[in-house]
C-alpha cells in the first residue's frame, strides 16, 4: 500500500499526520521492510484504518463508506459467491447501471475484480470500507442468502400439486409448525427493514407474484417479488405472530408482535386487508425501547426553537398541541417532550393508540374500542388519577377536544396532536369541532406545526449556482448556492440519506388569544403571530435549502401544503 506517495499528500495536506511522523514511519520501515508504511503508521496511534482508507478514496475518486455496510439489492450475493468473497476480503452490495457495487478493504488489489467480472458476467464499480466491516457483512448476509431464492420454489412445488382446501390447511399446518423457510423470510425482512432504517414494510399480492417494498425516508422502494403461491404462508406466519385469526381472510385484523435480537429489539404493529388477490399486510416498524428516544437537537430544531419550546414547556397548565398530516413525525416530538419533562415528582399519564414507544416512569393507555376504551372515556378516568402531564395520542372529536380543554384550564399540561396544515388553522379546527373560542383562547398555550424533509445525501450532493426564478421561488434573493442529488452507493442511489424535522412554533400571547375569543380571522392572527417573531415552516424550509441539507425539489414538495 505504500508505493503511492500521492496517498502521504493528502494526509499530510488534510493534517492527518505529519512530516516528522512519516519520515519516521519510512526510517523504520527501512529496517523492517514487510511492514507497510500504513499499518505503521497506525500501530503508533497517529492513524486509523478509516483515515487511510479515505485518503485512498480521495486519491482514486472513489466512495469510502464508514459505516455497517448494507446489501441494497439480495440478487447481487447470488452473482458473487461466498467463497470468492471470503478468499479477497471483499463484499457485492448493489448493482447500478447493470454494474455490480464492491466493497474492498486494499485498493492495491485492484486485480480481484477482474475474477468478479468472470463470476458475475458484469462491470464492477469500487467502494472502499474497512475489513472488519466487510467480515462482518459477509458473515451477516451470507448465511441467508438462501431465504430469496429458495423458499419461493419451495411452496410453488408444494401447493401447485394440491387442492386449494388442501393448500389452505397445509399453509396453517405448516405455519403452526415453524415452517422454517417462511419463519426465516419473515425474520429477515424484519432485520433487514430494521438495518436500512425503514419506517414501513408492504406485503402486497397480485395476480402472479408478490411484490415486497419498504418505505425509505418516505418513499416506497421494491426489495423483493415472490411468487404468488408463496403469500398465504407468508401471511398466515405474520399473523400468528400478530396473535390475528389466521382462518378470517375476509375482514381486516390489527395486530402487534416484537422482534428481538441480542443487537436490538423492534416492535412491529400489523394490519391486513383484504384484496382481489389476497391479503395486503403492512408492518410498521416502532422501536419501542426508551434509548430510541430523540433530543430536541436531533430532531433537527433549531437554538431558537427549542429555547421557544423549553420556555413553553415551563408552564404548570394549558394544551400544547402537534400538527401536521399523517407521517410527519408529531409522535416523535410528543416523546421527545414526554422524555424531557418526565421526573420523579411528576406523574405523567398518556392515552395511545397504539404505544408505539415504551417510557419508564410513564403511565401509558392503550385505546380499546372494542372493550368501549376511546380516547374521551380515558381521558375522563384518569383526570381522577391526579395527573400532572396528560398526553393524548390525537384529538379526534369534540367529546375528547372538550375534555381535554376542560383539563387544561383545571390546572393540567396537556399534550396531544391534531392533523392540520399549520399552526394558525389549528385555532379554526378546533372552533369548528364545536369548542367555544373563549374556551380554545383559554386553555392553548401553543401550538407546534411540523413536517418531515429529506436530507441531501452528505457524499454525494452537487451545488449550483442559484437562478432568478429559484430566488423568485423561495422569495429570498440573497440565496447563492443550490444543492441537488446525485445519487450514490452510500444512499442507495436516491440522493438523499435520512429526515429531518422543520417546525413553526406559535406561543399564543393575551393580543392573539383576545382575538381568537373575538373571533378574528386566521389572517389577523397570523400577522400578530409574525410580529412577535413567530418562524413559520416556509421559513424554516427556505433555511435548510440555503444550507444546503435539503433540496429545492422538497422545498416545492412540501411548501405547497403549508401555503
Amino acid at each position: 500500500m505504500d508505493n503511492n506517495s500521492a496517498i502521504w499528500e493528502i494526509l499530510l495536506n488534510n493534517k492527518v499526520i505529519k512530516q516528522e511522523q512519516l519520515n519516521d514511519a519510512k526510517r523504520w520501515q527501512r529496517s523492517h521492510p514487510d511492514e507497510e508504511i500504513g499499518q505503521i503508521l497506525i500501530s503508533r496511534g497517529i492513524l486509523n484504518e478509516d483515515q487511510l482508507l479515505e485518503a485512498y478514496a480521495e486519491r482514486l475518486d472513489v466512495q469510502f463508506i464508514n459505516k455497517e455496510l448494507v446489501v441494497k439489492r439480495p440478487e447481487v450475493l447470488k452473482l458473487v459467491p461466498e467463497t470468492l468473497s471470503r478468499r479477497y476480503e471483499l463484499m457485492p452490495i448493489d448493482i447500478r447501471n447493470n454494474k455490480i457495487v464492491v466493497a474492498i478493504s486494499n485498493p492495491e488489489e485492484m486485480g480481484v475484480l477482474e475474477d468478479i467480472k468472470m463470476s458475475s458476467k458484469m462491470e464492477t464499480i469500487v467502494v472502499l470500507s474497512t475489513q472488519e466491516r466487510i467480515n462482518n457483512a459477509i458473515d451477516r448476509y451470507y448465511k441467508n442468502v438462501e431465504l430469496f431464492y429458495h423458499e419461493e420454489k419451495e411452496d410453488v412445488q408444494t401447493i401447485n400439486v394440491v387442492s386449494t382446501d388442501t393448500a389452505k390447511k397445509m399453509d396453517e399446518i405448516e405455519s403452526s409448525v415453524n415452517n422454517t423457510p417462511v419463519v426465516k423470510l419473515v425474520n429477515n425482512l424484519v432485520h433487514q427493514a430494521y438495518l436500512r432504517q425503514v419506517s414501513d414494510i408492504h406485503i402486497e399480492p397480485f395476480e402472479k407474484e408478490v411484490i415486497i417494498r419498504m418505505r425509505i425516508d418516505g418513499d416506497l422502494v421494491e426489495t423483493m417479488r415472490l411468487a404468488a403461491s408463496s403469500l398465504n404462508s407468508i401471511i398466515s406466519r405474520i399473523k400468528i405472530l400478530s396473535g390475528m385469526n389466521i382462518a378470517e381472510k375476509r375482514v381486516p385484523q390489527d395486530g402487534r408482535f416484537a422482534y428481538i435480537t441480542d443487537e436490538f429489539k423492534v416492535d412491529l404493529r400489523v394490519s391486513t386487508l383484504p384484496t382481489i388477490y389476497g391479503e395486503k399486510c403492512v408492518m410498521r416498524l416502532l422501536n419501542t425501547g426508551g434509548e430510541n428516544l430523540l433530543s430536541f437537537e436531533q430532531l433537527g430544531m433549531s437554538k431558537e426553537n427549542i429555547e421557544k419550546f423549553n420556555h413553553i414547556l415551563s408552564a404548570p397548565n394549558g394544551i400544547i398541541l402537534v400538527t401536521g398530516p399523517t407521517g410527519s413525525g408529531k409522535s416523535t416530538t410528543l416523546y421527545a417532550v414526554l422524555n424531557k419533562l418526565r421526573q420523579p415528582n411528576i406523574n405523567i399519564t398518556t392515552v395511545e393508540d397504539p404505544v408505539e414507544k415504551q417510557m419508564m416512569g410513564v403511565n401509558q393507555v392503550q385505546t380499546n374500542s372494542k372493550a368501549g376504551l376511546t380516547f374521551a372515556s380515558a381521558l375522563r378516568s384518569l383526570l381522577r388519577q391526579d395527573p400532572d402531564v396528560i398526553m393524548v395520542g390525537e384529538i379526534r372529536d369534540y367529546e375528547t377536544a372538550e375534555i381535554a380543554t376542560r383539563a387544561a384550564i383545571t390546572g393540567h399540561l396537556v399534550l396531544s396532536t391534531l392533523h392540520t396544515n399549520d399552526s394558525i388553522a389549528t385555532i379554526v379546527r378546533l372552533i369548528d369541532m364545536g369548542i367555544p373560542p373563549y374556551l380554545v383562547s383559554a386553555s392553548v398555550n401553543a401550538i407546534i406545526a411540523q413536517r418531515l424533509v429529506k436530507r441531501l445525501c452528505p457524499y454525494c450532493k452537487k451545488r449550483r449556482d442559484a437562478e432568478n426564478t429559484d430566488q423568485g421561488l423561495l422569495e429570498d434573493m440573497t440565496i447563492k448556492d443550490i444543492y441537488e442529488p446525485v445519487g450514490c452507493p452510500e444512499c442507495n442511489n436516491s440522493g438523499y440519506s435520512g429526515r429531518i424535522a422543520v417546525y413553526e412554533i406559535v406561543e399564543l400571547d393575551h393580543a392573539m388569544k383576545k382575538m381568537i375569543t373575538a373571533g378574528k380571522g386566521t389572517d389577523e392572527i397570523r400577522a400578530v403571530a409574525v410580529k412577535n417573531g413567530a418562524m413559520f415552516l416556509a421559513d424554516s424550509l427556505r433555511e435548510l435549502v440555503a444550507k444546503g441539507v435539503t433540496s429545492l425539489d422538497e422545498y416545492k414538495r412540501i411548501i405547497y401544503t403549508v401555503t
